[in-house]
C-alpha cells in the first residue's frame, strides 16, 4: 500500500524480475516499450453494500462518491459500508503476470487523524453484490493505516498475489473488496468517501514471450534450409537474418536477438554473435566473424530474441555451405556468327547462334554473359520491405542460362546491341553464384537500322508523312516501333515490302524528331534510325517543279508555281516580297490562311536563288527571311 498526492504505478525491481527468468545473455532493451508492461484492466463491476439495506446492491454512478466503513446520514440512520471492484483479466491470457496494483482516491474523511483500510480479494462477481449476498472473503491482500495528505490521497494497494493466482489458474475475473477493518468498521471517526470520477482501478503489470518467426530465417539473402541439398553462399554467407515478434510490442520497438553458429562437423566449435539493439517486426541481422567461415566447410545457425525478461527457444538449425572459389571459364562458339579475327561480317538482321560450355566441369550450373563489360556477376540483391536482404538463387535466376546437366552447355540466340564491332563477354555460374573470369567472343555486326524519310517539305500546321524503310538485305520486317517528339512508343506494321509510314500534323514549333527501329519474325530487332526537322524562323517556301534538293528541274520556258506560308506561329501575314536572283522585289498577297503563290517561268538554266520576306498586314516586317535555292535543267 501506498499514498500521495498524485497517482503511483506499481514499482518492481526489474533486476528480481530478471533473476526469477534465468536470463543472463540479453540486455534488457531500453525503450519505452521495454518490457515488463503496463495495462488497465477494464472494469466489470464497481460499486458498494449499506448494512442498512442488506437486500440491495449500489452500482457506481456519476457524481455520486463511494461510502466506505460508517456514517450516520442526515435523517440520523447508521449505515456501513464496503466497496467492490470486478475487473476483466482475459486481455492477459497466455502472458506472464508479475503484479499489479488496485488505486483509490478518497473525497473526504470522517476524521483525518485517523485512516484504516483493507483490501480483500473475493470470489469473483458478474455484478454489485449485497450486504446480505457478500462474496466469500478469500485472502487479505494489503491494508493501509496511515493518515498522511487527509481527505484527498491518492492510494496504492498491492494486489500482485491475486492477480499472479488468477493468472496461473487462468481466470479471467478478479475481484476486490475494500473495506475498514472489524475492529474499526462500526466507527463512524474512521469513514471516509472514494472520489467517484476516480473510481476504483486496477493497473496490471505484465509481459508476453517474444517468438522467432522461423518461416522467415534468412541467410546470404536466401530462405534458409534444414534438409539437403543445403544451399552454397559465396559473398553474403556471413549475413544471417530473422524477425522477431512480441504481442506487447509495435513496430521498431526493442528486441534483443541472439545467432548461433558452429561447422556441422565440429558442433563443439559454436560461435554465438548477440544483437541486444534490435527491433521488433524487423529483419535483424547477425554478422558472422570474418575469420570463421572457411571455404568448402558446412555450417549449421539457430537463433532466439528476447524483450529483456523472457526469451524465445532456439529455433530450428538451418544449413549451408560456404563457396567462394570461382569456377573454371568457359568455351564459347557460334554456328552462324563467325569471329572478328575470320575477317568475315555476320549476317545481316540474323540473331546469332551461340553456344557456352562448361567443358565438363561439374561446379558449373550455367552461364552469364554481357556486352562490352567483362566484370558481370549475377548475385543480384535487393533490400525487401522489412530490411530483408533478397538476393537471387542462381538455379531460378533469369540472369543465369541454364546448362543442360552440371558441367554441360547451352545454345541461346543473341542479338547484339550494336553495329559494327560488338564482344560478347561469357562468364560460367556456379551453384553459389560465384562466377568465372569472363571470356571474349569479338564479332562484327552489319548496320541494320532502318531509314526515315520525309514525304515532302514540313510545313507548319500541314499534314507530314514519313517513310520508314528497312536496311539492305533485312529479312522479314514485320513492323516498326517509333517515338514522335520523345513520346511514348508506338507500332506500325511493315507492308510486304518491309516499308511502313506515319503521318502528323507539323504542329510542334520547335520542330519534330522521330526514331524508329524494325522488328523483324526471326526476333531481330535493330538499332533506331532517326528522323529530325527544325522549322526555319522565316516564311515557308515550296514549288511543285522547282525542288530545293540540289537536283535540276523543270526547264526554260517550263513555267514553276512557288507557295509562301508564314513563319511558325504567325496567325496573321498581310503579303510576302519576293525576288528571283537579286533583281526587282515584287509583293504577293496573301490569302485568309495566310499563303499565296507565285508562278514563275525561267528564261535560263543554271541555279537560282529566290528570297522571300514576310509582312504583317500592319506593314512590319518579319524577323528572318527564306533564302530558297534550286536548279533549272
Amino acid at each position: 500500500m501506498s499514498t500521495s498526492t498524485r497517482p503511483r504505478g506499481l514499482s518492481i525491481a526489474l533486476a528480481a524480475t530478471l533473476g526469477l527468468t534465468g536470463l543472463t545473455v540479453f540486455a534488457a532493451a531500453e525503450s519505452a516499450a521495454a518490457a515488463p508492461h503496463y495495462a488497465t484492466a477494464p472494469s466489470i463491476q464497481i460499486g458498494y453494500t449499506d448494512q442498512a439495506t442488506t437486500h440491495t446492491a449500489y452500482d457506481w454512478a456519476e457524481g455520486v462518491d463511494l461510502p466506505l466503513g460508517a456514517r450516520i446520514d442526515p435523517k440520523g440512520e447508521r449505515h456501513k459500508s464496503r466497496v467492490y471492484a470486478t475487473f476483466d483479466l482475459s486481455q492477459f491470457a497466455g502472458k506472464e503476470v508479475f503484479g499489479g496494483t488496485v488505486r483509490i482516491r478518497e473525497r473526504s474523511a470522517a476524521d483525518c487523524t485517523k485512516r484504516a483500510i483493507e483490501i480483500w480479494r473475493v470470489n469473483p462477481v458478474s455484478k454489485t453484490p449485497t450486504w446480505g449476498g457478500a462474496p466469500e472473503e478469500l485472502t487479505k491482500l494489503d491494508e493501509i493505516t496511515t493518515p498522511e495528505y487527509c481527505p484527498t490521497a491518492n492510494i496504492t494497494f498491492d494486489a500482485s498475489v491475486a492477480l499472479k493466482d488468477a493468472a496461473a489458474k487462468g481466470e479471467t475475473r478478479v475481484t476486490f473488496m475494500l473495506r475498514v477493518p472489524k475492529k474499526h468498521e462500526g466507527e463512524v471517526s474512521y469513514g471516509r468517501t472514494l472520489n467517484w470520477y476516480n473510481s476504483v482501478s486496477l493497473n496490471v503489470q505484465y509481459n508476453s514471450a517474444p517468438l522467432l518467426d522461423e518461416a522467415q530465417m534468412y541467410n546470404g539473402g536466401r530462405l534458409c534450409a534444414t534438409a539437403a541439398p543445403y544451399p552454397a553462399l559465396s559473398a553474403l554467407a556471413d549475413t544471417l537474418q530473422v524477425i522477431g515478434h512480441d504481442p506487447d510490442l509495435k513496430q521498431f520497438d526493442a528486441l534483443g536477438y541472439e545467432f548461433a553458429l558452429w561447422p556441422v562437423d565440429d558442433p563443439s566449435r559454436r560461435t554465438e554473435i548477440s544483437v541486444p539493439g534490435g527491433s521488433a517486426e524487423m529483419f535483424n541481422t547477425g554478422r558472422v566473424p570474418a575469420a570463421v567461415l572457411v571455404d568448402g566447410k558446412s555450417y549449421s545457425w539457430q537463433a532466439r530474441v528476447s524483450d529483456g525478461l523472457a526469451t524465445s527457444a532456439w529455433s530450428k538449425v538451418c544449413t549451408f555451405v560456404v563457396d567462394k572459389t570461382r569456377p573454371s571459364r568457359p568455351q564459347v562458339s557460334s554456328s552462324n556468327y563467325p569471329k572478328a579475327d575470320t575477317g568475315q561480317s555476320t549476317p545481316p538482321g540474323v540473331p546469332g547462334e551461340f553456344t557456352f560450355s562448361a567443358g565438363g566441369d561439374t561446379d558449373v550450373i550455367g552461364f552469364t554473359y554481357q556486352w562490352f563489360d567483362q566484370s558481370g556477376g549475377v548475385q543480384g540483391c535487393e533490400v525487401a520491405p522489412g530490411g530483408r536482404f533478397d538476393c537471387d538463387d542462381p538455379f531460378t535466376s533469369d540472369r543465369v542460362l541454364k546448362a543442360d546437366v552440371p558441367g554441360g552447355t547451352v545454345t541461346v540466340p543473341i542479338i547484339p546491341p550494336n553495329p559494327y564491332t560488338n564482344t560478347l563477354y561469357v562468364q560460367s555460374v556456379d551453384r553459389a553464384g560465384n562466377t568465372s573470369a569472363a571470356v571474349g567472343y569479338e564479332m562484327r555486326v552489319p548496320s541494320t537500322e532502318p531509314t526515315i524519310k520525309a514525304l515532302g517539305t514540313p510545313e507548319w500546321g500541314k499534314p507530314l508523312t514519313l517513310k520508314f524503310t528497312p536496311a539492305p538485305g533485312m529479312p522479314g520486317v514485320t513492323k516498326y516501333e517509333y517515338f514522335l517528339n520523345n513520346g511514348q512508343p508506338q507500332f506500325v506494321a511493315a507492308g510486304e515490302d518491309g516499308t511502313a509510314t506515319i503521318s502528323f500534323t507539323a504542329g510542334n514549333a520547335s520542330g519534330h524528331s522521330v526514331r524508329a527501329r524494325s522488328h523483324s519474325a526471326n526476333g531481330w530487332i535493330s538499332p533506331y534510325g532517326y528522323w529530325h526537322f527544325a522549322f526555319d524562323p522565316g516564311p515557308g517556301v515550296t514549288s511543285d517543279v522547282y525542288l530545293s534538293d540540289g537536283e535540276p528541274h523543270g526547264g526554260v520556258g517550263v513555267p514553276g508555281t512557288f507557295t509562301f506560308s508564314p513563319p511558325v506561329g504567325w496567325s496573321e501575314v498581310g503579303y510576302y516580297r519576293y525576288s528571283f536572283n537579286g533583281e526587282d522585289f515584287f509583293d504577293a498577297p496573301a490569302g485568309p490562311d495566310g499563303r499565296a503563290s507565285v508562278t514563275w517561268t525561267p528564261e535560263t538554266s543554271g541555279p537560282v536563288n529566290l528570297d522571300v520576306f514576310v509582312i504583317r498586314p500592319d506593314d512590319t516586317w518579319g524577323d528572318y527571311g527564306t533564302f530558297y535555292q534550286f536548279t533549272v535543267a
